[in-house]
C-alpha cells in the first residue's frame, strides 16, 4: 500500500485509518491478518522516520498491545501514522511495522515468535483498503460511500445510532434543520434508478435533459437519497472523489434518447449532421480539425492536426448555447453532497447557484485536437465559469476511432 490510499485531499482518505487500527487491535469484527508480499501476517506495531529540524527521526515504538483501550496512545499514534502519510514515502520517509507469522496448527513457535520488519508499501493493497477482490471487479468507491450513507440516514430517521459517516449524517441533519426548520422523518435510497439523462434539442441549443425532459429542475431525476422534510421530499445528489463527472452522453445513433451527432458512417464520409454542427459551433470546434481528428488516427508520428492546441473565441450564440448547455447539467431542485474521500461538502442547488456555475468567466474556450498530445482519438474542450473548472471532450469508448460518446467532468473551485 502507499501513503496516498490513507491521505488524501489534505485529509484522512476515507476510513481507511479506522480500517487498519480496528485490524491490529482486534475490534469491530475484524482480525489481526495483513496479506503482504512474504504472506499473511499480524502486526504487534509500527515506527515512523520523517525528517524533523532537517535530520530523519524515528518515532517510539507504536505498540498495538499497549495502544488497546487508550484513546490518547491510540490517537498519537494516528497521529503519526497521519504525518508520515501527508508528507509522503519519499526520501527516507518511512512507516515500518514489527509483524509475526500466525501462530497456528502447522506454525510452530519457532517461527510465529520471530519479529519481521515490513515497510507499508510491502503491504498488499486487499478490498478492505479499496484494492481489487482476487478474480473480481475493482471495489467502486463511490457506490460503497452511497450505500452507507444511505443506510446511516435511514439508521438516523429510525431512531438508530448511525454506523457508518456519523458526522456526515450530523452535517446533513444541521442543514436541513436550518433549512426547513426540522430534521428528516424518513429516507430512502434512489441510486438504483440511474436515470439517463440523454442529450437533446431545447429550441435551436443542445442540451442535457432530465430522462428525456429540458427542464432544469432535475432534482427528481438525479436524486441518489431522498429524505422527508416538514412532509416534502428532499433530493440529494451524491458524489464522490475529487473528479466529478458532468454528463456521458452517446453521440453516434440516433436511437431511443439519443441524437445522432457523429454516426461514424458519415464522419467518414467527410460529412458532419446538422446537430453535430450546432454541438461543434457551441464550443468553436473547427469542423475540418474535428474530422481530421479521426480520420489521421495512427497515421502520424506527431500531432494529427497541426495547432492542435486552439483558444477559440465563442460567437455571442455560441456562448449563450454553452450557457444553457450547463445550466441543463447542474440544475436545481435539490442538494449536493460531495465527499472527496478526506472532508464532504454539503451544500443546496438552486436557481442562483445554478446561474453562478454557468455563468461563462470568458468567451474562451480551450480546444485540443487529439487530446493534450495531439495523437489521441478525441477532441478535449476545457473553460471555467465562476464555480467551476470543466473538462469536456468527444472521444471513442468502445475500442474504435471514431468518437461514440462525449463526456464532461468538473473540478469545484
Amino acid at each position: 500500500m502507499k501513503a496516498g490510499d490513507f491521505f488524501r485531499n489534505g485529509g484522512r482518505y476515507l476510513d481507511r485509518m479506522d480500517t487498519l487500527f480496528d485490524k491490529a487491535l482486534r475490534r469491530n469484527g475484524k482480525e489481526n491478518l495483513f496479506s503482504t508480499d512474504i504472506g499473511i501476517v499480524e502486526v504487534a506495531g509500527f515506527t515512523v522516520t520523517r525528517k524533523n529540524a532537517g535530520k530523519y527521526v524515528t518515532s517510539p515504538f507504536q505498540d498495538f498491545h499497549s495502544i488497546k483501550g487508550n484513546a490518547g496512545k491510540e490517537n498519537s499514534a494516528k497521529m503519526l501514522f497521519d504525518a508520515v502519510c501527508r508528507e509522503g514515502l519519499r526520501g527516507k520517509n518511512n512507516i515500518e511495522f514489527t509483524c509475526n507469522f500466525p501462530a497456528g496448527k502447522n506454525v510452530s513457535r519457532a517461527v510465529s515468535s520471530v519479529d519481521i520488519y515490513l515497510d507499508l508499501e510491502d503491504f498488499t493493497k486487499t478490498s478492505e483498503f479499496g484494492g481489487q477482490i482476487k478474480g473480481g471487479k475493482k471495489i467502486n468507491m463511490g457506490n460503497v460511500y452511497e450505500d452507507d450513507l444511505t443506510q446511516s440516514l435511514i439508521d438516523y430517521c429510525s431512531g438508530k445510532k448511525p454506523k457508518k459517516y456519523p458526522d456526515h449524517v450530523n452535517m446533513i441533519i444541521d442543514a436541513m434543520v436550518k433549512k426547513f426548520g426540522e430534521g428528516p422523518t424518513f429516507a430512502k435510497g434512489e441510486g438504483e434508478k440511474n436515470q439517463k439523462r440523454p442529450l437533446k434539442k431545447k429550441g435551436s441549443n443542445i442540451v442535457i435533459s432530465a430522462g428525456g425532459s429540458t427542464t432544469n429542475d432535475i432534482g427528481k431525476t438525479i436524486t441518489d437519497i431522498t429524505l422527508t422534510v416538514a412532509n416534502k421530499p428532499v433530493y440529494i445528489s451524491v458524489k464522490f472523489g475529487s473528479t466529478l463527472s458532468f454528463f456521458n452522453c452517446g453521440v453516434r445513433s440516433s436511437g431511443k434518447d439519443n441524437l445522432a451527432l457523429f454516426p461514424e458512417a458519415k464522419l467518414k464520409l467527410g460529412e458532419v449532421p446538422d446537430d453535430g454542427q450546432e454541438f461543434l459551433e457551441m464550443f468553436g470546434i473547427d469542423q475540418q480539425k474535428f474530422l481530421d481528428v479521426f480520420a489521421n488516427y495512427g497515421t502520424k508520428s506527431g500531432p494529427t492536426v497541426q495547432n492542435h492546441v486552439d483558444d477559440t473565441k465563442l460567437s455571442t450564440s455560441g456562448k449563450t448555447a454553452l450557457q444553457d448547455m450547463i445550466k441543463s447539467g447542474v440544475g436545481y431542485g435539490y442538494w449536493m453532497a460531495h465527499y472527496t474521500g478526506s472532508h464532504l461538502e454539503f451544500y443546496e442547488i438552486d436557481r442562483d447557484y445554478m446561474n453562478k456555475a454557468a455563468s461563462l468567466v470568458s468567451n474562451t474556450v480551450e480546444i485540443n485536437y487529439g487530446g493534450a498530445t495531439g495523437k489521441g482519438k478525441r477532441i478535449d474542450m476545457l473553460f471555467e465559469t465562476k464555480s467551476y473548472n470543466f473538462k469536456f471532450n468527444i472521444r471513442n469508448k468502445q475500442g474504435g476511432v471514431y468518437p461514440t460518446h462525449t463526456n464532461g467532468d468538473y473540478y469545484k473551485k
